[in-house]
């Protein structure tokens, strides 16, 4: 790997084999005057896609104190069994800092949500108990009891993101995947863009929050099904894929009249593209 910058003697910017930038940690490795080339066994790990702030910030965090957020984060990845993404590391190492900082100038902010912190996220208030003291164990800095809250926020807040960024993908996935059936179906390019299209995505994201109810009818639309169904066969044809795949990813049959619903979003989508 070549290193074309140094940010600090642990950290440079880099191009790994394929010309990509790349921003590299590892003792050491930014003492040389750049451009040179490093080992692989010479970095620890490396970031991605950076956006400048976040390289600007690496100028201003001092080495140590990022190397003890690096273990704290993985500390707390295993204990929550959650991945943690690049931006919550540099916002933890960020706060960290801040907080060593106030403490050295005898600074105690307090956390007046400590306690219902406490009551109703044990888990990331062990790890705040467990940072702190990892921190007061590699830094020599005491941190006041207030950080085990704010440390734990930081926690909560990061584990949320991931489980919605987490629920977004699977909602996109999802949509992505009844498009497909639909357009190899109808043998049709539907225009994502337009407000058919919308509408049908609407229609999708509710019904995934009802899946759990999917297969409870609403009302007696069963004849209307069996009407739809006869009159076209090709939307019967795709309304039972989509019943399949429904069956397949949410453990869960739809009941006609989901099925109903569905095949008339499908028959307006499709009308507007000349489908049917």
């Amino acid at each position: 790997m070549k290193v074309i910058r140094n940010i600090n003697n642990n950290v440079a910017v880099c191009l790994d084999n394929n010309n990509h930038e790349v921003i590299a940690f590892g003792k050491g490795i930014g003492f040389k005057k750049a451009p040179y080339e490093i080992a692989l066994s010479q970095i620890d790990r490396t970031y991605y896609n950076l956006e400048p702030h976040y390289i600007a910030l690496l100028d201003e965090l001092p080495a140590d104190v990022m190397d003890v957020t690096f273990e704290i984060v993985q500390k707390g990845s295993s204990y929550l069994k959650t991945e943690f993404n690049t931006v919550f590391w540099f916002s933890l190492c960020d706060h960290i800092n801040f907080a060593i900082e106030n403490t050295k100038k005898g600074l105690v902010l307090s956390n007046p949500m400590t306690n219902e912190i406490r009551h109703f996220y044990e888990r990331e208030m062990k790890l705040g108990e467990w940072a702190i003291k990892h921190i007061s164990k590699r830094l020599s800095v005491r941190l006041p009891q207030s950080e085990v809250g704010n440390i734990a926020m930081h926690f909560i807040n990061a584990r949320q993101q991931v489980k919605q960024a987490a629920e977004r993908n699977d909602i996109e996935h999802f949509v992505d995947d009844i498009t497909d059936i639909i357009e190899s179906g109808m043998n049709v390019i539907i225009d994502r863009d337009s407000f058919s299209y919308s509408r049908f995505v609407t229609h999708l994201k509710y019904l995934l929050k009802r899946s759990g109810k999917l297969h409870m009818p609403e009302s007696e639309n069963e004849k209307l099904y069996e009407s739809v169904c006869e009159e076209f066969p090709k939307l019967k044809a795709v309304g039972e894929k989509i019943k399949e795949y429904i069956v397949a990813t949410l453990q869960v049959e739809p009941a006609k009249e989901e099925l109903l619903y569905l095949m008339i979003h499908i028959n307006r989508l499709c009308a507007r593209e000349d489908g049917l």
